[in-house]
């Protein structure tokens, strides 16, 4: 079994809207559960029960402000090197999946819906190359707490009966075992990387900051120079220059 986390970044007033996570075997996950709370007990006392999440963490709010600039940049290193290389001793690194939907590219379409679509077919075909080389397994997928929970929930159900409609989500998403799970993120520390993947993933096109993702781009889904977990949904692929869209003219 595979676990998926999820979350998201961009309001609706923005440009762009992101879908990231990062898929783990279940094996995984307790080296890495350990390995983030190992980070977590290095911080000062006040800062040591507090969420990873890497928006308030980059700009030094809440109660990373009493938390020196230096002291975050170590963190969110350490989390890079955890997302791309794994925790210690552990056999199963994780795998990282975003999406990043230009919103005026798809007037016509939910925003949400077709960013969720996508982004959750990208895990569904790295599990399908994984069946066809011998190695089977399904995914549950578990998300931060969202007012779009009951969305979610009734589309994976047709998703997985019936079949997606659009882009690389075409067909059914037969890997997944379940419908979407939702849990507190201050209850998984797993939740807080979702939510550091899609976070600097929405700064790499947002705000054109590539520092965090360039470091992650390796840890991405991938078969050679094809990226298939790093999707940019824009009209005007054909000229863009970010790697997932070089990877799709490819």
């Amino acid at each position: 079994m595979h676990l998926l986390y999820v979350d998201e970044a961009g309001p609706d007033n923005r440009e762009y809207f992101v879908v990231g996570g990062l898929t783990i075997h279940e094996q995984g996950v307790l080296p890495m559960a350990d390995a983030l709370e190992q980070l977590a007990s290095q911080l000062p006392d006040r800062a040591r029960g507090a969420e990873f999440h890497a928006g308030p963490m980059r700009r030094g709010a809440g109660v990373w402000r009493r938390i020196t600039p230096q002291q975050r940049a170590q963190l969110r290193q350490a989390l890079v090197e955890l997302l791309t290389q794994g925790a210690p001793g552990s056999q199963h690194a994780p795998v990282l999946f975003a999406v990043a939907m230009h919103r005026a590219s798809f007037p016509h379409h939910d925003t949400h819906e077709r960013a969720y679509e996508e982004f959750f077919a990208r895990p569904n075909g790295l599990l399908g190359r994984l069946a066809n080389a011998g190695d089977p397994h399904r995914c549950v997928a578990i998300a931060d707490k969202s007012t779009l929970e009951a969305t979610l929930q009734r589309l994976m159900a047709v998703w997985r009966a019936q079949g997606a409609s659009t882009g690389a989500a075409i067909g059914r998403m037969a890997a997944y075992a379940e419908v979407p799970l939702f849990v507190d993120s201050q209850a998984s520390r797993l939740i807080q990387l979702a939510d550091f993947v899609a976070h600097w993933v929405y700064r790499a096109y947002e705000q054109d900051d590539t520092s965090v993702l360039d470091q992650l781009l390796p840890a991405f889904d991938s078969e050679g120079e094809s990226i298939h977990g790093l999707v940019h949904l824009i009209h005007d692929y054909r000229t863009c220059v970010c790697p997932a869209c070089i990877s799709r003219r490819r």
